[in-house]
């Protein structure tokens, strides 16, 4: 079974402890969302188990023969002129080069060779699927590549696909250990849900860090919380640990308040009757346990603030002004890129107070429709104009196209914020949007993605403005960061204009989903939920009614699935029979280890010695075959097992073409 096992893992940078005494195992079937806020070692725990990074103390190993996948590299120059499905399928060995082999070998009629070139096409097809270009295909078009990309170089490409690119070749290469350092990042909402699907099919050990709270939810079995140097490590999704955190809160606080009431007691009994003689020994006595019971208290204490240690985002955006009655408004507006239009004419009016998502596949240009709406690009005709009463606020995700990297945190807010802010309310905003005195002089260049982000909702929270026009607003921000944006967003007086892949965010912060196409906008009323059922049941149509050159031929289909099924099959049904044999055999030896037992228990067994000596022998001789059969009985469902994963490999595969 592959696994991977750390052991006593400790690692600190610049004196500042990441985490200490870590130790988990994580197995085939387990999927490990290792959580904790910005900081606290998640990716570095992840480079740590990758073989990437070091720990300071303790050992961490992989089982033998364990393939072990990461995305880690980064692209050459020699790379980026390769194609993306050239590239992808260099994961695999050659297999133009293994069919020249076997022809060959038929040619010369070299069984020998024959032989040989079968067991490897068997490791071949066990370790990467039966057909290795159809699956890649399949998780490329899964992961949002249109047909066209598959053969450009992956110079071409944006650096969001360039880092589905590398998501693709990881998957495709056929680990038994898999470490995703967010794998969200870059999709939109459908290679998101592919994902979600893929992984939840995967069949080895999975570890990984994501902020998309309904990823998490859905994909993980297991969560590693690490934060201020400690850690949990408990069994079920991040709902469920959510939920037991808050139970251990409580315990704390019974367990805090149980003890300050016998202290207080204790210390009530000394007050009283320590200065009687009679009373004197008990009152010392008392005294003793209540130092007890405050060393207990002072523990428990203790772990509650450990619990609390990681400061988290928590702030509601001000109360704007009322503004215009009509916050957008658009009329006839085209705009083209490549010399094609992206879309039909479009017109239409966003009002106070309303809040709406922008959906689409990505390359629709629902960033571009918020650039025309913000005046960084003008309309080829047509007409689009924000109120004059309406102050507006813009988060980009490109967040080089706002913030100058050259300034200093505190320059830059105060830059982009009204003259008449003071530097108290400046600092006080940083403070509320954690960053606090150490990040004042800091250059906006060496903040994090989430910390640029954090900037960015401090300067909008300055603003007062009465419309928000959001462009990927959780990218970088970590989970606790993008719940707080995401119910300030939900409490927000004033108008909202998103584009989000998250989809709580969507869900809880918008009321309506505006649906961005070739053709137009189309309106959903009624939020995410009515949207995303549209969705789902627009693709299952699409699906069965996909024309019928470009389905597969299913009784071909169905004669290769016979002949994987009858070639298998006449692997396993020995390896199944021998089972059987052994298990019959070890069902009598039981029985006879069972009657030996009831015998030997008798009394007067002892009294013949010689018939207890033989009788003793004969239950060893029993009992050591048990043992065998047993073993031999282990190794052979190992051996079925694997058998029947690449058996569900290649049928697997099929169903892909």
């Amino acid at each position: 079974m592959s696994r991977i096992t750390a052991q006593s893992l400790e690692k600190g940078y610049g004196g500042h402890e990441l985490f200490q005494g870590l130790s988990f195992e994580l197995t085939a079937g387990m999927r490990l969302c290792v959580a904790g806020p910005n900081g606290c070692g998640k990716s570095t725990l992840l480079r740590i188990l990758a073989g990437v990074a070091k720990p300071d103390v303790g050992e961490f190993s992989l089982s033998p023969g364990a393939r072990l996948g990461y995305v880690a590299q980064e692209f050459d120059d020699e790379t980026l002129q390769t194609s993306l499905l050239s590239w992808v399928l260099a994961v695999f060995p050659s297999w133009s080069g293994f069919w020249d082999k076997w022809e060959q070998a038929v040619n010369d009629g070299d069984h020998k060779a024959l032989e040989r070139l079968g067991a490897r096409q068997e490791e071949l097809e066990r370790d990467f699927g039966y057909n290795p270009e159809h699956k890649a295909r399949a998780v490329l078009t899964g992961l949002g590549f249109s047909e066209e990309q598959l053969n450009l170089p992956l110079k071409a490409l944006s650096g969001g696909f360039r880092e589905r690119a590398k998501l693709a070749r990881v998957l495709l290469q056929g680990a038994d250990v898999l470490l995703l350092d967010e794998p969200t990042n870059h999709l939109d909402l459908e290679a998101i849900e592919w994902l979600e699907d893929y992984l939840l099919n995967y069949q080895g050990a999975l570890a990984f860090v994501a902020h998309d709270r309904i990823f998490l939810d859905r994909l993980a079995t297991h969560v590693l919380f690490i934060s201020g140097g400690r850690h949990v490590l408990r069994k079920g999704n991040f709902q469920n640990f959510l939920d037991w955190e808050l139970e251990q809160s409580v315990l704390r606080e019974k367990e805090q308040a149980k003890l300050s009431a016998r202290i207080d007691s204790e210390m009530d009994y000394i007050r009283r009757f320590r200065v009687k003689a009679r009373k004197a020994a008990q009152a010392q006595a008392k005294l003793k346990r209540v130092e007890k019971l405050e060393a207990e208290l002072n523990s428990v204490k203790q772990e509650a603030q450990a619990a609390r240690a990681s400061k988290t985002l928590s702030f509601s955006l001000p109360a704007p002004a009322r503004g215009d009655k009509a916050a957008i408004t658009a009329v006839d507006v085209q705009f083209s890129y490549g010399g094609r239009n992206l879309w039909r004419p479009l017109s239409f009016q966003i009002f106070r107070g309303q809040k709406i998502a922008l959906a689409a596949p990505n390359g629709v240009g629902k960033t571009t429709l918020l650039r025309l709406i913000t005046g960084e690009l003008t309309p080829d005709s047509g007409s689009l104009r924000i109120g004059p009463n309406t102050v507006w606020g813009y988060f980009s995700q490109h967040q080089t196209e706002i913030l100058n990297p050259d300034n200093a945190a505190l320059t830059e807010l105060r830059r982009l914020s009204a003259p008449s802010c003071t530097d108290e309310q400046l600092k006080g905003t940083l403070g509320l949007f954690l960053l606090g005195e150490p990040y004042f002089d800091r250059p906006v260049s060496r903040l994090s993605g989430g910390e640029k982000s954090r900037l960015l909702l401090a300067s909008l929270f300055l603003r007062r403005a009465s419309l928000l026009i959001f462009d990927e607003p959780t990218n970088h921000l970590d989970l606790e960061s993008r719940e707080a944006l995401v119910q300030a967003l939900d409490a927000f007086e004033g108008t909202l204009l998103v584009v989000a892949h998250d989809r709580k965010l969507l869900r809880e912060a918008a009321q309506e989903v505006w649906v961005l196409g070739q053709d137009g906008l189309e309106v959903h009323l009624g939020g995410f939920e009515e949207y995303d059922r549209k969705r789902r049941q627009e693709a299952q149509e699409a699906a069965s009614a996909e024309p019928s050159s470009k389905r597969v031929n299913l009784k071909e289909k169905k004669r290769e699935a016979a002949e994987i099924r009858n070639r298998m099959h006449r692997e396993i049904k020995p390896k199944r029979d021998k089972y059987e044999k052994l298990e019959g055999e070890l069902e009598s030896c039981l029985a006879e280890q069972s009657e030996l037992e009831q015998v030997l228990a008798d009394p007067s067994t002892y009294a013949d010695g010689a018939r207890f000596n033989e009788l003793h022998a004969r239950y060893q001789s029993v009992s050591q075959e048990a043992e065998k059969l047993m073993a031999a009985m282990e190794s052979l469902e190992q051996e079925l097992n694997a058998l029947e994963a690449r058996k569900n490999h290649q049928l697997e595969a099929l169903d892909c073409l």
